[in-house]
């Protein structure tokens, strides 16, 4: 027998009056029509108000329509009406779950349990909470507890699935949420969430399986289209993209949360909609956290900026700022690094920790724990150097770490709240007439946005084409970009180019063995020989640097852009074209271009990137030319110059505390 039938028969024993009204909304409550039946709950506290049974009836319905601070007031009511009742207690839990108030729901959930020892969900919610709250070993020692009570529950296999995700054991996860499956083949959350651990261990057509098969079972599942459409980008297959594409933007301007941020930056070039689901992102996630408790600027000798970074590791991030972080004046400034990395250790993030007053490696402290030590250390400025992108630690800021909070680097595009008081930009990625699609307010450097390091580790090996199986004398068009940035108009444009320039090759990254075979078979579609398509594997960034020098013309991506391979790029002279948009995403090579005096390789459709590019691949003296153009050192040195660029940024900081 239910929890709810317990409570109808009971308020029939003691209320055969109200049984009317009280039939009709265990009807509504049964059956889905939760306001209806909220409604006569209501009707039922206006005759009885002093009924506690009533009072956690209408709390729990208002939890159910996510009125949770509503929901918290009633249960209260009825706890005060009855202590004793461990329900009330249960469901106050779920309510401050909801709200991610985490200790809160723990607090409520322990009150359930020392009233009602076999209170099975409440043991299963507190487990879940302690995972939400990074006491992952306290989490498992409760879902255990409760596979003890019930070895077939499904909930509890997918909550720890979800906590091995958390935990990075992503074939754990895997297992976890199989078991899920087995004991609920129309689990669709299960399924979801397994499609997502395939993704991030790269299998990513199960993926797309999987997701496919969690929208059969609930069509209305939040951000599943989008997560479908982003796995079959990293594996190149584009049927009906278009048509795809366009139920996005459509399903966006609807409200619907159909797609996360991150993912539509390589699709859509529109930054319009791009804040839109941004603003979705935050609202959704962390709309019961926004503007808590908000501290105020004491800037004392020396400002005191901090770096929340999930990329101390061998990564565009970090490689971008290392320089930044070397050049600092401490004299001026203490410098303070938060990693919430979960790579761990490893050479590139040893060398950054020796350029900061202090390194604290937050990957495992509670987001409470990491608000009080920035506060206690009365931090001025943060900077979120990861955004809405993997390993992201949003909560901590929407808790304010410090005074003023800053979006910059990580993510190309507006995180989509007030939470943040500015975006760093420049004047090229950001012109002033799309300022209205960003949430923050824009601080511009006066030259280009992207830090880049002074000088860079290049192999000395000797490389010829011939290492990389490219034909000696070939004219070679390149893209080393991430496999989910081609889109296939820019990769039906690279076949039109491929065909008018003769003796030419693409050299592309291989993203997986089915992507390769996909760029193949679309290859063909467009009427060129498959084998003019070169790939190749990932490299040390030392070897990296060094085999960019081998393309002749580098074909830049959209709407997502190259940025620190467009970067690599012109330090190696290797000239970059590039089709600007109207996206932050789509605008960071030809601010890169501009800043060396190569505005001609920037263009406004794909008409002329086509036309452009096969004029270059046949003009072996203009190649030359741009080629020259980037190897003197007086064209490049205000891109590469990073104690300049270091110095403006701390301009920045010092105008904004005036």
């Amino acid at each position: 027998m239910s929890i709810f039938d317990i409570i109808y028969i009971n308020i029939f024993l003691i209320m055969n009056s109200k049984e009317e009204i009280f039939n009709k909304a265990k009807k509504f409550h049964m059956s889905g029509n939760i306001i209806g039946a909220s409604k006569l709950y209501l009707k039922l506290i206006e005759v009885d108000k002093d009924n506690f049974l009533f009072q956690n009836l209408l709390g729990t319905a208002l939890l159910q329509l996510k009125k949770y601070d509503e929901a918290i007031k009633h249960l209260d009511i009825s706890i005060k009406l009855n202590p004793n009742y461990a329900e009330s207690f249960g469901n106050k839990g779920i309510a401050y779950a909801e709200k991610q108030q985490y200790q809160e729901a723990i607090n409520n959930y322990d009150k359930a349990i020392n009233l009602k020892k076999n209170f099975y969900s409440a043991y299963l919610n507190k487990g879940i909470a302690l995972k939400n709250t990074q006491k992952y070993k306290d989490a498992i020692r409760y879902f255990e507890f409760c596979l003890k009570i019930n070895p077939r529950d499904p909930k509890i296999f997918n909550n720890l699935g979800n906590l091995f995700i958390k935990q990075k054991k992503f074939h754990e996860a895997l297992k976890a949420f199989d078991k899920a499956i087995s004991f609920e083949n129309k689990f669709a959350e299960a399924y979801s969430n397994r499609a997502e651990t395939n993704e991030k261990l790269g299998n990513y057509k199960q993926a797309i399986l999987d997701y496919d098969e969690a929208l059969k079972i609930n069509n209305n599942l939040d951000y599943v289209r989008g997560k479908i459409l982003h796995a079959k980008m990293h594996i190149n297959e584009w049927e009906n993209f278009d048509a795809q594409v366009e139920i996005l933007k459509k399903e966006i301007k609807n409200d619907k949360k159909i797609i996360s941020p991150f993912p539509l930056l390589s699709l859509i070039d529109d930054p319009e909609l791009h804040k839109l689901v941004a603003e979705q992102h935050s609202h959704n996630i962390f709309k019961n956290l926004y503007n808590k408790n908000k501290v105020k600027v004491k800037v004392k000798d020396k400002i005191k900026i901090s770096y929340f970074s999930a990329e101390f590791h061998q990564h565009p991030v970090l490689q971008l700022m290392m320089d930044v972080y070397k050049n600092h004046n401490k004299d001026r400034f203490e410098v303070y690094g938060f990693s919430h990395d979960p790579v761990g250790e490893n050479n590139y993030r040893n060398e950054a920790k020796g350029y900061f007053n202090k390194f604290i490696d937050i990957t495992k402290m509670k987001d409470d724990d990491v608000v009080k030590l920035c506060r206690k250390m009365e931090i001025d400025i943060a900077i979120n150097l990861t955004g809405h992108t993997e390993n992201s630690r949003d909560n901590i800021f929407y808790h304010h770490v410090a005074p003023i909070q800053i979006n910059y680097l990580g993510y190309p595009g507006t995180l989509g709240s007030k939470i943040y008081d500015y975006i760093i930009a420049d004047k090229i990625i950001l012109p002033k007439k799309f300022m209205k699609n960003y949430s923050e307010e824009v601080l511009y450097l006066p030259s280009c946005y992207q830090p880049n390091q002074t000088k860079l580790e290049i192999s000395k090996k000797n490389f010829r084409k011939e290492d990389f199986n490219l034909p000696k004398d070939s004219f070679v068009f390149g893209c080393f970009n991430n496999s989910y940035k081609i889109t296939p108009n820019i990769f039906n444009c690279w076949m039109r180019i491929l065909k008018k320039s003769e003796n030419s090759v693409l050299w592309l990254l291989i993203s997986s063995n089915i992507g390769r075979d996909n760029l193949k078979k679309e290859s063909i579609k467009n009427g060129v020989d498959p084998k003019r398509i070169i790939f190749t594997d990932r490299v040390s960034a030392e070897e990296h640097l060094k085999r960019i020098g081998l393309i002749d013309l580098f074909l830049d991506t959209y709407p997502y852009n190259a940025h620190t391979t467009a970067r690599e790029a012109i330090k190696m002279s290797v000239p970059i074209l590039t089709l600007i948009g109207e996206s932050f995403a789509s605008r960071v090579a030809s601010s890169l271009l501009k800043n060396v005096g190569l505005e001609e390789l920037i263009v406004n459709n794909i008409h002329d990137y086509a036309r452009v590019a096969i004029k270059i691949a046949n003009d072996k003296k203009k190649l030359r030319t741009l080629k020259n153009h980037l190897s003197k050192s007086d064209n490049t040195k205000k891109l590469f110059n990073n104690e300049k660029f270091t110095k403006d940024l701390e301009k920045i900081y010092e105008n904004i505390l005036k």
